[in-house]
């Protein structure tokens, strides 16, 4: 075990140097529990994502044609989304989009492309849809699901074209299956009298709202659990009712939290997480509370999240963790 290092306090971006041992070797943990990389391998499912993930999984063995999963940042969307792809990869064609805010005959190249399909460059976007077409009719014996991450950000008059690939399907189903992710901005959007068409297509309509204080114990126990704690590793309930706090539920601040916490923890030589571990994250991470007992955290805090996530600082900490 290492000696305990608080009588020498230091910021915590300063612990992980060349000659000082991993913390990971002091935790007695096999992998790195809260990496902020959407890791399949790490996800929870709590009960909302558990409901997205049957009714989704339904809808691509029934044919629906448009579906959404909607949520805050950092709310686990886009793991759930990698998580599905993994299950269906191989039982259908799968067109994923990361980067949707494009015109819509630049998002149907890109659903070519991602599909392997060549096209000519200076085609229309009617020659587009007909040569998607061709490919769904091909291959009508398996499932074609196209997924749009970040689906928020797509322009109205695509949003508005994209209604048009409902309208590849045969007598008896859809040929093709939409799936969109996003913030719940899209709602708000679609919403919208122009768009009421492709809202009116939207058969699986799912939401993922930010985690209790119940199912933060669970998903921090089960990160910890896949990175190999064997209970070396004890979380308080203080430390877990100021988790809960500081987050807002949001599973990606939980996780910012939690491993910050288990690096002020390891400055002091100790196993056992206690709330002044997680004050002490927050203040190194500039993390607010969120006022009250509200479900969602302000917006300021996801945007404060989605900052630190560039800084230089944590940047340089994810490389040295495990490396």
């Amino acid at each position: 075990m290492l000696p305990a290092a608080s009588v020498v306090p230091m910021p915590i971006q300063e612990v992980q140097t060349p000659d000082h041992p991993l913390y990971g070797q002091f935790f007695m943990l096999s992998d790195a529990p809260f990496r902020l990389t959407p890791d399949p391998d790490f996800f929870y499912l709590t009960q909302p994502h558990l409901q997205a993930l049957e009714r989704i999984r339904y809808a691509i063995r029934t044919g629906t044609g448009f579906m959404w999963v909607l949520g805050e940042v950092g709310t686990g969307k886009t793991t759930l989304c990698r998580y599905l792809l993994k299950e269906i990869t191989e039982q259908a064609h799968v067109a994923y989009i990361v980067s949707p805010s494009l015109s819509f005959r630049e998002l149907l190249a890109a659903i070519l492309d991602d599909l392997g399909l060549s096209y000519d460059s200076t085609a229309s976007k009617k020659e587009l849809v007909d040569r998607f077409r061709s490919f769904l009719l091909e291959e009508a014996q398996r499932r074609t699901v196209v997924v749009i991450d970040d689906a928020q950000t797509m322009p109205d008059e695509t949003l508005e074209d994209l209604r048009l690939l409902s309208n590849l399907e045969t007598d008896k189903e859809k040929l093709v299956q939409v799936l969109l992710i996003g913030q719940p901005e899209l709602k708000e959007k679609l919403a919208q009298p122009h768009l009421r068409q492709l809202n009116q297509r939207i058969a699986i309509r799912c939401e993922i709202p930010p985690l209790s204080e119940e199912e933060v114990r669970h998903y921090v126990a089960w990160r910890l659990q896949r990175a190999g704690n064997r209970g070396q590793i004890h979380l308080s309930p203080g430390a877990l009712r100021r988790l809960t706090r500081q987050s807002g539920g949001i599973p990606r601040l939980v996780n910012l939290l939690a491993e910050y916490a288990l690096l002020a923890a390891y400055v002091e030589g100790t196993r056992s997480l206690e709330p002044r571990h997680v004050e002490r994250a927050a203040r190194e991470l500039s993390l607010e509370p969120p006022p009250g007992k509200a479900k969602r955290p302000k917006r300021f805090m996801l945007a404060a999240s989605a900052g630190i996530l560039a800084t230089a600082g944590l940047a340089w900490l994810a490389v040295r963790l495990w490396f």
